[in-house]
């Protein structure tokens, strides 16, 4: 199999695998809080990409928390992966499944910079998970915004400094 085969095989079979490990992280964030506070889990679904729950006693913080988690937990998983990855491995599956593990939860995280700014002219959606943090939680959209755009700055520096996007680049750049 030629190198140029190989990548585009890498990339289909890495997001067919991290798009569902995606959905899993960001619905068992919500899950896991609503656990903690108390609540039974009833319906947990992949493929609908969403959780239920009934009970529980949550405050403000928790409500807020549980819409948060979402997209903390897969960050919170590429965070870790990032920490852990080997830039002098050759693999091409590898160099492009980790930039994909990258990429996918922290384009999650401009919806905290999008919803905001449309939260702040009246148009956000209302049942998105950002639209219910900043109700429950009270705080400027502002604020928000900031928080996303430390947290996408903080996973991309790091990104740069484990050299994964360098590898992927030196990966797709490869000649067949």
């Amino acid at each position: 199999m030629n190198v140029r085969a190989k990548v585009i095989l890498s990339v289909l079979v890495s997001v067919l695998f991290i798009i569902p490990i995606y959905i899993i992280l960001h619905e068992g964030g919500h899950a896991l809080v609503a656990l903690l506070c108390g609540a039974n889990v009833t319906r947990f679904s992949v493929f609908g990409a969403y959780m239920s729950y009934e009970g529980g006693s949550f405050t403000p913080v928790m409500l807020s928390l549980l819409n948060a988690a979402g997209m903390l937990l897969p960050v919170l998983a590429a965070f870790v992966y990032m920490l852990t990855y080997r830039s002098n491995a050759d693999s091409i599956p590898y160099r492009i499944f980790s930039f994909i593990v990258l990429i996918v939860p922290i384009g999650s995280v401009f919806a905290w910079i999008f919803v905001p700014v449309l939260y702040l002219t009246g148009q956000a959606p209302p049942n998105d998970d950002v639209t219910k943090f900043l109700d429950h939680s009270g705080l400027n959209p502002w604020v928000v915004i900031l928080a996303a755009v430390i947290i996408i700055a903080c996973c991309l520096f790091i990104a740069w400094k484990k050299k994964i996007f360098q590898r992927y680049w030196e990966t797709i750049s490869l000649k067949a």
